[in-house]
């Protein structure tokens, strides 16, 4: 018996060994990987990241922004609406197919509706939820509030508690919100021009590293189509890279 043990260990011994050194090498490798990995969990830090955001769609005019993104090979968020119409459908599922961020807006984006109390916003919301989970399969906890966080009902004493009390519970619920950095001023009205959404993105970007970009997509914007190529452009010349909005973005939100 002891003979076959000296005959085993014999054989043996040379693999043990060969598997103690991989364990310590394996366990050596794992301490330095946190000292390795600093530069580049900080060189995040240090990018030129642009979120390209869209509210309000689907609308007439999403197809034709989704060609632009897809010729720049840019992805963008989409802050969506509830829309049933035909055409959107087909858009909803061309965002998700072409790899786009869908995020919660509302269903309704009547402020006489969301902004009525604090039920009836997440009323609106959960409404927005079903829909998308159902049709598309579509899962999000990122929102943005129609108007943002920070609009001009949050002004009002009226209409302040339930403003607040959305932003607590939206936190409570384990939302996350997002307001922008920039806003192009394409959803102030049709009159705005191309050049104007242009200039106003360009002067948000200066000194600015991370921008969350403020854009519509909506029926009447025909100038925020025209405008978005050469905003990409700039963005792309100023060394930006593009990213969507996920549960792991950096938080742009106005307080």
């Amino acid at each position: 018996m002891k003979n076959k043990l000296k005959l085993f260990l014999s054989m043996a011994g040379p693999f043990i060994i060969i598997l103690f050194l991989v364990a310590v090498q394996n366990i050596q490798v794992h301490a330095m990987v946190p000292e390795e990995m600093k530069p580049l969990l900080k060189s995040k830090e240090k990018q030129k990241i642009a979120y390209l955001t869209f509210d309000d769609g689907p609308s007439l005019n999403t197809m034709d922004i989704l060609d632009i993104l897809d010729r720049y090979h840019v992805k963008a968020t989409f802050f969506v609406k509830g829309n049933e119409e035909p055409y959107a459908k087909g858009c909803y599922q061309e965002m998700i197919s072409r790899g786009h961020s869908i995020a919660l807006h509302s269903y309704t984006h009547d402020y006489s509706i969301i902004y009525r109390s604090t039920e009836g916003f997440f009323q609106d919301l959960n409404r927005l939820e079903t829909m998308l989970q159902k049709e598309y399969g579509i899962k999000s906890r990122i929102v943005r509030l129609p108007g943002g966080s920070n609009n001009h009902l949050r002004h009002q004493a009226a209409t302040k508690p339930i403003i607040n009390g959305i932003l607590q519970q939206l936190k409570e619920k384990g939302y996350i919100y997002f307001d922008w950095s920039i806003d192009s001023t394409d959803g102030f009205s049709p009159s705005i021009s191309e050049r104007q959404i242009i200039t106003a993105v360009q002067k948000g970007t200066k000194d600015q590293k991370h921008v969350n970009i403020l854009l519509h997509d909506i029926n009447s914007m025909k100038n925020t189509v025209r405008a978005l190529p050469d905003i990409i452009e700039f963005l792309k010349k100023e060394g930006y890279t593009f990213e969507t909005i996920d549960e792991t973005t950096p938080k742009m939100q106005f307080n």
